[in-house]
């Protein structure tokens, strides 16, 4: 049996189907967009709903591949300002950009649920699927961001989580 180590970490279930999706969005992405482009260039023609379907494919592909870099600690931090703070200034300012995100997380979990009622009712134009199905991709986007914030906030507070916002597990 091999040792789960910190650099190889245990891929789940859950994320090997994220990656899964991921990789099914993109190659039905890629697919529609490119047998659009031939049917208009040969044949002077194209198939409507394949927009449709690129652009729904394209908005689950980010939230999903989102959550993935929240979970990997791979989004983008700037600490070129907080690296230079005393210790303790950092565990603030750390605090403090986690309270911000967490109010931001939640006006987007409030902002796509209110979408996601108005989108409900509403169809798209040509295959005429629930333009709220969008929205449900950026509320579950949050709402798995902000479990993570939390998960990461409750394991500073016990002395799990790493010092440094831009530590990652590996190091």
């Amino acid at each position: 049996m091999t040792k789960i180590t910190p650099e190889k970490p245990r891929a789940s279930l859950l994320r090997h189907a994220a990656e899964g999706m991921l990789a099914l969005s993109m190659f039905g992405m890629v697919c529609a967009v490119f047998l659009n482009v031939v049917l208009r260039y040969l044949f002077n023609t194209g198939i409507s709903g394949y927009e449709e379907i690129a652009r729904l494919l394209f908005v689950w592909l980010v939230c999903v591949g989102s959550i993935l870099a929240t979970v990997d600690r791979e989004h983008l931090v700037f600490d070129l300002l907080i690296n230079r703070l005393p210790r303790k200034l950092q565990y603030i300012c750390r605090w403090i950009g986690r309270g911000l995100i967490a109010w931001i997380l939640v006006l987007l979990i409030l902002g796509a649920w209110e979408q996601i009622q108005v989108g409900i009712y509403s169809r798209s134009p040509v295959l005429g699927y629930p333009l709220g199905l969008t929205a449900a991709a950026i509320l579950l986007m949050a709402a798995c961001m902000l479990i993570l914030l939390i998960v990461e906030c409750w394991k500073d507070l016990r002395g799990i989580a790493p010092t440094s916002p831009t530590s990652h597990p590996s190091e």
